[in-house]
């Protein structure tokens, strides 16, 4: 495992880390409050929320200590239980378009109540049931309650969990905005206007006219012909490799993410989270009492969603005064 970290005040908050596979014991994943999330409408875009609406999806956020508790990663006294790594994934449950498979849940297919669910397939961060951690693109069957891979298979039985995310990079190529942008409910994500400033709230309605059915058109005649301007947003993303799992938390557009992701070694990589709701939290902190380390300086901690890589070995290791690693060599 490496861990970089780049910070300069005010300019760079740049995280990149890198799991090799070998050490992975598994990959879990967590949603707070699942059925009342699921009965809700997660964060409005397309229209304003109401006040009931916003204290319901605030009311079922979670910190990232409840998810880890719920993992098992701590204790009910919060204290390590297993050597782990934990990011956000806080898009599902609050974004139309981030659904999520979870074999042993019922109903396992989670999705908003107001998402319109019409794509044909989703891009996921996917655990099978062997353990392998894959990107995968994937059809949810939200009637029957089952999922397919890309060939029309049933892998219902065969896929632990699955969490979607925009694919950003893949099979080594950057992906160009135009090809998903409609893949970004918050489209903030992509064009940088402020709705609320008045005329951040004129491009907004402009926007979501017509969701959904129109919402690609008018997102890009907002780029391509209102001239409303790229955002250069904080992301949270996972690229994969065949012998590395890679974390890269920062900012820029999503074509520099994914243009990250290829630079650290991964072939494919997606984006699970935005802004201020992105986080990392590792074991080894404040002494092995763990911590999170490089929060954005907007950093919220309630979320909807995290995910755990549990790592092999032993939690502690003792070492002598003075040292700093250790090695069986």
């Amino acid at each position: 495992m490496r861990l970089e970290i780049t910070r300069i005040e005010g300019r760079r908050n740049d995280l990149l880390l890198r799991i090799d596979r070998a050490e992975i014991e598994s990959v879990k994943l967590s949603v707070a409050n699942r059925t009342r999330l699921m009965s809700l409408a997660g964060m409005p875009r397309h229209r304003a929320a109401s006040e009931s609406e916003t204290r319901g999806i605030e009311s079922v956020k979670a910190p990232i200590d409840d998810h880890l508790r719920r993992l098992a990663i701590v204790d009910g006294q919060g204290k390590v239980q297993q050597r782990a790594i934990a990011i956000s994934n806080r898009n599902l449950g609050t974004n139309h378009g981030h659904m999520a498979w979870q074999r042993l849940e019922a109903p396992p297919v989670f999705r908003l109540g107001e998402d319109p669910c019409t794509w044909p397939s989703r891009s996921c961060l996917t655990v099978r049931t062997d353990g392998r951690v894959s990107i995968e693109d994937l059809a949810f069957d939200v009637e029957g309650q089952r999922v397919s891979a890309a060939g029309g298979a049933d892998v219902s039985d065969e896929i632990e969990w699955a969490t979607y995310g925009q694919q950003v990079l893949r099979r080594g190529a950057v992906t160009r905005v135009d090809e998903i942008i409609d893949q970004f409910y918050d489209l903030r994500h992509v064009l940088a206007f402020d709705h609320h400033r008045e005329q951040g709230e004129r491009i907004r309605k402009d926007i979501y006219e017509g969701y959904p059915e129109r919402f690609r058109e008018q997102a890009l005649r907002a780029w391509r012909e209102a001239g409303v301007p790229r955002a250069r947003y904080f992301h949270n993303a996972v690229g994969l490799s065949a012998s590395d799992v890679l974390i890269v938390q920062r900012e820029g557009t999503i074509e520099e993410i994914g243009a990250a992701l290829r630079d650290a070694g991964a072939d494919d990589g997606l984006i699970l989270d935005n802004g201020g709701s992105v986080v990392c939290w590792v074991w080894w902190a404040n002494c092995y009492a763990g911590g999170v380390i490089s929060p954005t300086v907007d950093y919220r901690p309630p979320g909807t969603s995290a995910i755990a890589f549990v790592l092999k070995g032993p939690l502690k290791i003792d070492l002598p005064g003075g040292s700093v690693s250790y090695s069986t060599a």
